[in-house]
């Protein structure tokens, strides 16, 4: 799945480029949800073009609630309601300022300088907040209350658990290199907390998440939602 990202066509490489992801995601995740007869998993879809903002509602605060397109962050909110990939209001929606994103292919992740990356810091960082909507969507499935939702560090470390999934099927595809591998292990230690229960895990745990997903408990195969889900939504799935 390359970009082209460049310097000179950042500002149409890198939104077509987090269209593509978003199609793949929907694809691989929606055949999942298909066996299941889950129905559709797919997010709306919000992409905050430079000069332009989003109104979450995830955030009362009128201010902090607008969102612009360098915010150093992406998320997934359950309550804002924006077109899906095939134009459907839907709620449930994962938020991505594409100024942070053209930032990243030039070292600049989160506001932090980074010597490596590229296409796939990316990727993963999108694949997490997806990660999000399918718990929501899975909840929403199950019908599951708060109280056997992911609690502590578990409510990221699945998110990050799921996004190994996606990438093992990248990997299938032969389209996963070892360049992707070193830009995952960089952006570690820019989102991993520097202690335990934190809210997102540290790099130890993120990366053991990363890893289950993409190659099971055991290390010995294709990691598989199943993996995930018992390991870090033991409330419902122990």
């Amino acid at each position: 799945m390359e970009s082209g990202v460049t310097d000179s066509n950042a500002g149409t490489a890198v939104p077509a480029y987090l269209t593509t992801l978003f199609d793949d995601l929907d694809q691989t995740w929606g055949g999942w949800f298909g066996e299941l007869g889950w129905g559709s998993p797919d997010p709306g879809r919000e992409l905050i073009e430079p000069g332009s903002t989003f109104r979450t509602q995830c955030i009362d605060d009128e201010n902090e609630a607008t969102i612009p397109s360098d915010l150093a962050n992406a998320f997934f909110c359950p309550v804002d309601v924006q077109p899906n990939g095939a134009g459907k209001p839907t709620e449930g929606t994962i938020v991505l300022p594409v100024k942070t994103f053209q930032n990243i292919w030039q070292g600049n992740v989160f506001g932090v300088p980074s010597p490596v990356v590229g296409d796939f810091t990316a990727a993963i960082v999108v694949a997490h907040e997806y990660g999000h909507n399918i718990v929501y969507r899975i909840s929403e499935v199950l019908d599951i209350p708060e109280s056997r939702q992911p609690q502590g560090n578990n409510s990221e470390l699945i998110a990050d658990c799921l996004a190994g999934n996606w990438a093992a099927t990248v990997f299938q595809r032969d389209a996963l290199t070892p360049k992707d591998i070193l830009q995952v292990a960089t952006l570690l230690p820019i989102i991993g907390d520097t202690g335990p229960n934190q809210g997102h895990g540290t790099i130890r745990e993120r990366a053991t998440a990363l890893t289950v997903g993409l190659t099971g408990p055991q290390l010995n195969r294709q990691g598989q939602p199943v993996d995930c889900l018992a390991k870090y939504w033991p409330e419902q799935f122990s």
